[in-house]
């Protein structure tokens, strides 16, 4: 299924690469401080849509204009400028935490189909809450991350 505006998910591009790498084009992302560095230079939109375009639920979910904070329209324009179109900080942040967490998720369930099962349902340790609507939000996304690190260790209360 493809959405406007996102290039359609191909099973290489679902395989071959982390999220985070399609977001970070292969610069060094190790560290957190290199992670603020770059949220705070800005992704580039074409570079969001490509991670983006790594999950099937993120791109059923419009998850572009949620970033973004834009119209499906607007994001189709900007994505045909000519020069690279820049997120702003707090869009990039957003847009690395969307990043993080497929890949927590895909890590702890052990594959991405069942890591996007789990982010689009809801979770009653989560208040009933679907993990993927909290990503969004700083507090949200520490309080999916620490779920996920808890059911990683076995830990669910």
């Amino acid at each position: 299924m493809e959405v406007i505006g996102m290039p359609a998910v191909t099973e290489k591009n679902s395989i071959a690469r982390k999220p985070t790498q399609v977001l970070l084009r292969g610069r060094k992302g190790d560290t957190r401080m290199l992670i603020i560095r770059y949220t705070q230079e800005g992704f580039d939109l074409s570079d969001v849509r490509d991670m983006l375009s790594t999950s099937t639920l993120y791109m059923e979910y419009g998850l572009v204009q949620r970033i973004t904070g834009k119209s499906v329209r607007t994001v189709q324009r900007l994505a045909k400028e000519t020069k690279p179109v820049r997120l702003n900080q707090q869009q990039s942040t957003v847009a690395f935490q969307y990043a993080h967490a497929l890949e927590h998720a895909t890590n702890v369930f052990g594959n991405q189909q069942l890591a996007e099962d789990w982010l689009k349902k809801p979770c009653k340790y989560l208040d009933g809450n679907i993990p993927l609507e909290l990503i969004d939000n700083a507090l949200g996304f520490q309080v999916v991350e620490d779920y996920l690190t808890r059911i990683e260790h076995g830990v669910y209360q």
